[in-house]
């Protein structure tokens, strides 16, 4: 069945755009849409006359601007004989037509495979815009896909997941929802949820004691099952997928002066953060994105593995009201981050400021003690908790990236389980949870069937909206917005 929004026509609009990042040996521009063969013709030559779909072709791409800006010009053509009226020769290319509707649209798609040079590409894509193309929007292509029922809004938004996944565990979650994995589950899901409401809708209209009474008492389990099931699916946003998705977050705290900003200097490999020697340089919370690679210890699914360092401002007393508010953002900034480093002055120890810094910590965020400035004479010995190192010289920095890791693997190591990586779609799995809990508690209570039954509907739904066939234009629009233009 496909989702609703198929009732829909798929706009009669051409489009094209480039689909392939400019740099590579080939790039390629993508046309979807019913004047893609025409378009074809005019830009694409020798064009066959007994074209065959999905069959690659060797020709030249050609330009009718740059030809008449030649013929303007009083450019000669090869013979120098008279202006040139032809269009121009822009690259030797490859074209493949796929016809409707075995495309990734459904629609009749050309691909013409050029040089990848940023120049090249965009001259191809004018050439198919002059004869009568669109620009495409940003998701416009999987946007079709999707109205056309190739795929679920599941595996659609596992499109934008693949092309900007960190990770080859990121890379593996997103193949697993392309090939329908999330989608299959969810639909049978949503399969029990519907045959539970239809026997409570049966209640409603034919109304039997006895039948009544045998609903009731198969639907708890069965609510309970199903509750547990997809509370437990949620779950997995937070205990894996917003870090395959997002990367890991780092917050850095501590006083003044214990060497916060030189550690991120010496984690990033360059000066990313301003140091000075003089307390309250940061002001306000700096965040910064690396990569740690499998140098750090990880394991391989964390290879490549996105990483944003927060600096937050140094605590101390007798601070100015712009570092008061400096502080104010910043430990809002790291409440919802994945571990805080809490680094210490060796030379200094640990104080009341500590104290507080973790006092303030949300309980279920982790963190760990990083001694800093071990390289000088003057440094204390470190607790045994905590991890020594030098932010200057940089001893002791492999360690406390493994450490890091070690302590977060159990968010970064799923490849055997399936994960929630995108927040609308945990969302919307929280919101079908609430519902069921709701239709429970209104069950235990004996409240009335129609009670239980508007919950369940409202599950249903939430489980709809997250395969898309349940969905609104405004939501996709903010789903496929986020999309870079040719996908």
């Amino acid at each position: 069945e496909l989702p609703f929004m198929t009732q829909q026509l798929v706009s009669s609009r051409t489009i094209a755009a480039i689909a392939t990042g400019s740099g590579g040996g080939v790039g390629i521009v993508r046309v979807s849409g019913p004047q893609a063969l025409q378009i074809g013709q005019k830009v694409c030559a020798p064009w066959p006359s007994d074209l065959l779909s999905h069959h690659l072709y060797l020709g030249h791409a050609h330009s009718q601007r740059l030809g008449s800006q030649a013929s303007a010009s009083g450019t000669s053509d090869p013979q120098g004989t008279a202006p040139s009226s032809l269009p121009a020769r822009i690259d030797q290319v490859l074209f493949a037509v796929m016809r409707a509707p075995h495309s990734y649209t459904g629609e009749d798609v050309l691909e013409i495979h050029g040089h990848g040079g940023a120049i090249t590409l965009h001259l191809i894509l004018e050439a198919c815009l002059d004869a009568g193309a669109d620009s495409a929007a940003p998701g416009e292509f999987t946007r079709r896909a999707f109205l056309a029922g190739k795929l679920d809004l599941t595996a659609a938004e596992a499109v934008a997941q693949l092309v900007s996944a960190q990770s080859v565990s990121a890379a593996r979650q997103a193949q697993r929802q392309l090939h329908g994995e999330l989608g299959r589950v969810v639909a049978e899901l949503r399969r029990r949820l519907t045959v539970l409401l239809g026997d409570f809708e049966g209640m409603l209209d034919f109304p039997d004691l006895d039948a009544d009474t045998e609903v009731l008492a198969r639907a708890q389990p069965e609510l309970a099952a199903l509750s547990a099931r997809i509370s437990s699916l949620a779950s997995t946003f937070h205990r894996g997928g917003k870090a395959l998705s997002r990367g890991l977050e780092l917050a850095l705290l501590g006083k003044t002066n214990a060497g916060k900003s030189s550690l991120i200097n010496a984690l990033c490999g360059s000066e990313r953060v301003l140091v000075d020697a003089r307390p309250g340089t940061t002001r306000d919370f700096v965040e910064v994105r690396t990569q740690w690679g499998s140098e750090t210890g990880s394991s391989q699914g964390a290879q490549d593995l996105t990483v944003t360092l927060i600096d937050t401002a140094g605590e101390r007393e007798g601070a100015t009201d712009l570092e008061l508010a400096g502080m104010r953002l910043g430990r809002q900034r790291w409440q919802g981050v994945d571990l805080a480093l809490l680094v210490v002055d060796g030379t200094v120890g640990m104080g009341p400021e500590e104290s507080a810094l973790l006092a303030l910590r949300p309980p279920a965020l982790p963190y760990l003690v990083v001694w800093n400035k071990s390289d000088h004479q003057g440094c204390l010995p470190p607790p045994a908790e905590a991890i020594a190192c030098s932010a200057l010289c940089g001893w002791g920095l492999p360690e406390l990236r493994r450490q890091v890791l070690q302590r977060l693997a159990p968010q970064l190591e799923h490849d055997d389980e399936l994960l929630i990586v995108s927040e609308r779609q945990a969302l919307t799995l929280q919101q079908c949870t609430e519902a069921l809990k709701q239709a429970q508690s209104a069950l235990a209570l004996k409240a009335e069937v129609e009670v239980i039954a508007a919950e369940l509907r409202t599950a249903a739904l939430r489980l709809g909206e997250l395969t898309g066939d349940e969905i609104t234009p405004g939501v996709l629009d903010s789903i496929f917005a986020r999309f870079c233009i040719g996908k």
